[in-house]
C-alpha cells in the first residue's frame, strides 16, 4: 500500500475500492461479491430468470442483458428522483440507542446467570 501512487492511495482510502448496492458507510463489498449479489437479486426478483426457465439460451440472453437493464432501472429512478431508503445511513446499526440498550440488558442477564 505504501508503494501505491498518491492518487491511487487517496482513492483507496476514500473507499473507492468497494462497491455498494445502497449508499452508506457500512455496506461496501468487493466487486466479485457485488456482481454475484446483483445477479442473485435480479435473478430472484420480479422479472428474474429463477423459476421461469432453465433453457441455456434464455439464461444467456437474460445474463447478458442484465447490465443494460440495471442501468435503465437506475436512470429511471434518477429521473423520477427516487431515493433509496438507506441513502442517508451514516451510523452502524450497532451504534443505535436501541441496540446499545439491548446489549446492556444482555450483559446484565449473562451476569445474573453466571
Amino acid at each position: 500500500m505504501e508503494n501505491l501512487p498518491a492518487y491511487v492511495r487517496e482513492r483507496f482510502l476514500a473507499g473507492e475500492h468497494v462497491m455498494r448496492h445502497h449508499t452508506g458507510l457500512w455496506n461496501g463489498i468487493w466487486s466479485d461479491m457485488f456482481i454475484e449479489t446483483t445477479f442473485m437479486r435480479y435473478g430472484h426478483g420480479p422479472g428474474g430468470i429463477i423459476g421461469i426457465t432453465l433453457k441455456e439460451s434464455a439464461l444467456k440472453r437474460w445474463a447478458l442483458s442484465l447490465h443494460i437493464c440495471s442501468h435503465l432501472i437506475q436512470d429511471i429512478k434518477c429521473t423520477r428522483n427516487i431515493e433509496e431508503e438507506s441513502a442517508h445511513v451514516s451510523t452502524h446499526a450497532e451504534e443505535s440507542s436501541a441496540r446499545v440498550k439491548a446489549d446492556s440488558a444482555d450483559r446484565q442477564n449473562i451476569q445474573k446467570k453466571i
